[in-house]
């Protein structure tokens, strides 16, 4: 059996454009949800139904995976004997031992999706927030000038 764990890796991180595409778009995320919580990012409800539903919709898909990611995180029965012994702890390594290895490329997609989500989720927030706190503003000049 061949160790094809790279290549399912690299087809994971594909599906975001490729692993250095991943990491930037999860150092992206980071940034947005910092931006939305300092109220420097607002998104009005309905695009920010859009976004969350893109979000949702990804987040969906990698839970389908996510169950059968969770069996590469466990230690594969080949027997008892020092070669079986070897050959598994090999596999669990190779399987989650560097920010290449599938299960580590798995979870920074999820862990993005995530971030994004709650970023989109303050954002929305924020936006509401603004426009309740314009038209208060406004609403005292609309007051003043009906005296």
């Amino acid at each position: 059996m061949s160790d094809n764990s790279g290549d399912v890796a690299t087809q994971v991180a594909n599906v975001f454009g490729g692993e250095q595409q991943l990491n930037t778009m999860n150092t992206d995320a980071k940034r947005m949800l910092a931006d939305a919580q300092a109220g420097r990012w607002a998104v009005d409800e309905e695009t920010g139904t859009h976004l969350r539903q893109a979000v949702s919709q990804m987040q969906d898909q990698l839970t389908d995976v996510g169950r059968r990611v969770y069996l590469l995180k466990q230690a594969p029965k080949f027997g008892n004997d020092e070669y079986a012994r070897m050959a598994s702890a090999h596999f669990l390594q190779a399987m989650d031992s560097d920010d290449q290895s599938l299960v580590r490329v798995f979870e920074a997609a999820r862990e993005m999706l995530t971030t994004l989500s709650q970023a989109i989720e303050i954002a929305i927030s924020k936006y509401d927030a603004a426009d309740d706190a314009a038209t208060q503003a406004l609403s005292k000049f609309k007051d003043q000038g009906s005296r």
